[in-house]
């Protein structure tokens, strides 16, 4: 079962969002616009009921300036369900999709309330639904078309009614019409078979994971492979059936077998208890061996010095953490090959709050290339402020969270289709030039992105910004490696709604490659005339309600007046730089304009 759309409405910065969801994603997004709170409406709804009734609190609910919410709606909707659990739900599962939803609110006594439904189909006419409230009253069903197939005469039970429905819809299947709506459900059945969900926090205890007992990682790591072992290994077998014969020691085959010290305490027992009429017994259960296994386990890291995990550093915490997922994943998946489907009784949904957090750059995009693998196998999601942790390349992963203001509420947008579809240069482009690069990727965590031609632009922009004192750290200037890419750039952004502007150079056609010029170059003529045209198809590219261009004349070079002699000793970057780090160097008003624009 794979959890493939999510609505959330009411739950703290949330007034009402939609989403699509796929096996991996990345939330990205500003500092206090939800993207955590996607995450904690995902655990609310995954915990079972007597957990999310402790959890619920007059604080989860949103609280908009116009209007409050007075109720939590939070509906998913599963598919890949196995035989196993289309078998189980069954009365709920439509065309091999399961759609849950939940409501949750609290009363005018402080008392939290959950209800769960399901998303059936039923037939439009009232009348040929199980539940019908008038089957029983032969004046009004004698008049419907199910008549034919009701007893004649005495009363209608209610399974005459319901059998009559069953005929009925047989004969006339194609005729009737259908139509979807929510049913309450009983919620015992419904959570033994939604996927766990597992949230990792940001701020989180290694101590907590690598704990033997509970839902830690560590204990399910464990599970895993002592189910494994005892499946597999005879010596297994044999020690589980020692223990048992070790309770029959304790208990007896019958009460006056029990041993004597056992049955002393209890007598001692019931004398503290006589005035309370009372009796008492002991009773020894054997101990499953998976659980005496997992409590005598322990985890050493030794880096020179064996310790507890919980001595090292976080960033050695946080790398056994993914460790453990990695192993977790790698033996479910080998049990699943092996033809162990017991094992994977029920899907699992990991969560991730800032991965990034004490790692390494390196060790964050090493595993961010994990977590993609391991979502092969069960669904990973991560909330990220890191670009190493996310991917240009991997666009239709991302969900950009914003709240756009208190009132609208926390909202989530995602790109699913294929940006470059049908053209295999641009795309084959725009992966070459993404690769890796972290820069880049940081125009998804902008408040604006500007996109230039190089890396002049990109050196010397903020430096001129805080020379004129508008710099702003929330927009990003993204070196786009030429003009023939800023079109690839502004497509990622016109699909993920991100404000931009754009700053190109006009590249006029040099009258002298003409024909009867002095320079006169055919090839070089054909390159100029095709970079002067791009500036059209830049213009054509480029949404006006969330870009904007600026065309500089000529060359950026020419406009930051470095001459050619330092351009070509420093490198043009530089050169621009150690002009303009010179506070006496005056800033020219055109290149003054351009800077106040961008960071507007």
């Amino acid at each position: 079962m794979k959890l493939r759309w999510l609505r959330i409405r009411g739950f703290k910065s949330v007034r009402e969002l939609t989403l699509d969801i796929d096996d991996f994603l990345c939330f990205v997004g500003q500092n206090n616009h939800g993207k955590s709170n996607v995450f904690y409406a995902l655990e609310l709804f995954f915990s079972p009921y007597q957990s999310a009734i402790r959890k619920l609190n007059r604080e989860m609910f949103y609280k908009g300036p116009a209007e409050s919410a007075n109720e939590i709606i939070i509906e998913c909707r599963f598919e890949q369900l196995s035989d196993v659990e289309i078998e189980k739900l069954r009365d709920w599962v439509i065309d091999g999709t399961l759609t849950i939803s939940k409501r949750y609110w609290i009363d005018e006594d402080n008392k939290p309330h959950i209800t769960y439904y399901a998303l059936i189909r039923v037939p439009k006419e009232e009348w040929l639904r199980k539940n019908y409230g008038n089957y029983n009253n032969r004046e009004i069903v004698s008049k419907l078309p199910i008549a034919k197939f009701l007893p004649k005469t005495g009363r209608i039970s209610r399974e005459a009614y319901n059998n009559a429905i069953e005929e009925f819809l047989q004969k006339y299947s194609n005729e009737i019409e259908w139509i979807e709506e929510l049913e309450e459900i009983p919620r015992q059945v419904i959570d033994r078979l939604l996927p766990e969900f597992y949230l990792v926090p940001a701020v989180r205890d290694i101590t907590e994971e690598t704990k033997t007992t509970g839902h830690s990682l560590l204990s399910r790591v464990l599970s895993v492979i002592i189910k494994r072992i005892a499946e597999q290994n005879p010596a297994f077998h044999r020690l589980q059936k020692t223990v048992q014969e070790i309770k029959t020691v304790i208990e007896g085959k019958t009460p006056d077998e029990k041993l004597e010290e056992i049955r002393e305490l209890e007598e001692k027992l019931t004398q503290e208890l006589k005035h309370w009429n009372v009796g008492l017994s002991i009773h020894v259960e054997a101990p499953d061996i998976e659980k005496l296994f997992q409590l005598g386990t322990t985890i050493v890291l030794d880096d020179g010095i064996p310790t507890s995990v919980s001595e090292k550093g976080h960033g050695l915490q946080r790398a056994l953490l993914f460790a453990l997922l990695r192993v977790w994943a790698a033996e479910l998946k080998r049990m699943q090959a092996e033809g162990a489907s017991d094992i994977r009784e029920r899907s699992h949904i990991f969560a991730f709050e800032e991965p990034e957090l004490f790692l390494h750059p390196q060790v964050a995009r090493l595993t961010y290339e994990s977590l993609k693998e391991i979502s092969q196998t069960d669904q990973i999601f991560i909330c990220t402020h890191s670009p190493h942790f996310i991917n240009i390349e991997d666009y239709r992963h991302i969900v950009i969270i914003k709240k756009p203001d208190l009132e609208t509420g926390t909202k989530a947008h995602r790109v699913q289709n294929e940006l470059f579809e049908g053209d295999s240069d641009k795309k084959r482009r725009f992966n070459m030039i993404q690769f890796f690069n972290p820069d880049r990727n940081e125009l998804f965590f902008a408040r604006k992105v500007v996109l230039v031609e190089g890396p002049t632009e990109k050196a010397v922009l903020p430096l001129l910004g805080r020379r004129i004192g508008c710099f702003d750290h929330s927009v990003s200037i993204i070196d786009c490696g030429g003009k023939f890419n800023l079109t690839l750039y502004i497509t990622v952004l016109n699909a993920f709604r991100i404000p931009y502007l754009v700053i190109h150079d006009e590249d006029p056609i040099d009258p002298e490659l003409q024909p009867g010029g002095s320079r006169y170059n055919p090839d070089k003529l054909k390159q100029a005339v095709r970079t002067y045209q791009e500036n059209e198809r830049i213009k054509e590219v480029v949404d006006p309600e969330i870009g904007e261009i600026i065309v500089v004349e000529g060359e950026f070079e020419d406009l930051l007046g470095v001459s050619r002699s330092q351009a070509e000793k420093l490198g043009k970057p530089l050169a621009a730089v150690e002009k303009y780090s010179n506070e006496d160097v005056k800033i020219p008003e055109d290149l003054k304009k351009i800077v106040i624009k961008v960071y507007e």
